[in-house]
């Protein structure tokens, strides 16, 4: 079977695709892994800067995979199938923060400096808690409380990477097809479109989903991915 490998977000745990496995693994090998330094991974050697995070990352993607990367996981995941094209088949950017306005961009950079502020743990709080949206909230401090409990080396330096970051030079030279699942984040579907004619978007936001669709719309994530994957496979036949 082809392989469908999932990406946490930053501070998030494998156990958030929980109502994706299943859907997935009806056509494909699933693979759930942890980013470097959460939720028990091993850490990456020195600074856990995006660039280290994902080339560790690379090492645990098999060839061929459809790439579903939530927030950063997903730029974790755009930078996997910009540098190492062969290990990607298709990414899915699961509401990751890619604008491509400079307006948008600037807002985003911006908010790199409070990372490296003193509050920088109640900003980051603050900030998934008001991200989350009105469904299922009961789902919230299970996934806020994981977050805070990611060490701070794992944590901060990655943050504050996929904040400066401007993701389009890495958007504009991605040679795989890309699909990005917005439910909350500031990016332009007709601007992402014409910088790369291979990016396709989806904009759930209708459904109120917050920044975690895969929690709170699973089924609107699995339908939209299903469309977006052509030749899905047909589910394996069970065994005498």
């Amino acid at each position: 079977m082809n392989p469908l490998v999932l990406l946490p977000g930053l501070g998030c745990d494998t156990s958030q695709f929980r109502f994706l496995t299943g859907a997935f693994s009806d056509g494909f090998d699933v693979r759930a892994l942890e980013l470097p330094g959460h939720h028990g991974a091993p850490a990456v050697a020195g600074r856990a800067s995006l660039d280290a995070v994902a080339e560790e990352v690379a090492t645990r993607v098999p060839a061929g995979s459809v790439l579903v990367g939530h927030s950063t996981g997903g730029i974790v995941g755009l930078v996997i199938a910009a540098r190492h094209p062969s290990l990607v088949e298709r990414l899915v950017l699961l509401d990751s923060n890619v604008p491509v306005t400079p307006e948008a961009l600037a807002r985003k950079v911006a908010r790199a400096a409070d990372v490296r502020g003193p509050v920088w743990r109640t900003v980051l709080e603050e900030s998934m808690r008001s991200s989350w949206g009105p469904r299922r909230t009961e789902l919230r401090e299970e996934v806020v409380a994981g977050i805070l409990a990611t060490p701070e080396a794992a944590l901060r330096p990655l943050w504050f990477d996929v904040l400066a970051l401007d993701p389009r030079p890495l958007l504009a030279a991605l040679r795989v097809p890309a699909l990005h699942v917005r439910s909350s984040r500031d990016v332009d579907a007709a601007a992402l479109h014409a910088l790369n004619p291979g990016v396709g978007s989806v904009d759930l936001r209708e459904l109120s989903p917050g920044h975690w669709p895969h929690l709170t719309e699973p089924d609107a994530v699995v339908s939209a991915v299903r469309r977006w994957v052509p030749t899905w496979p047909a589910p394996a036949s069970p065994r005498c």
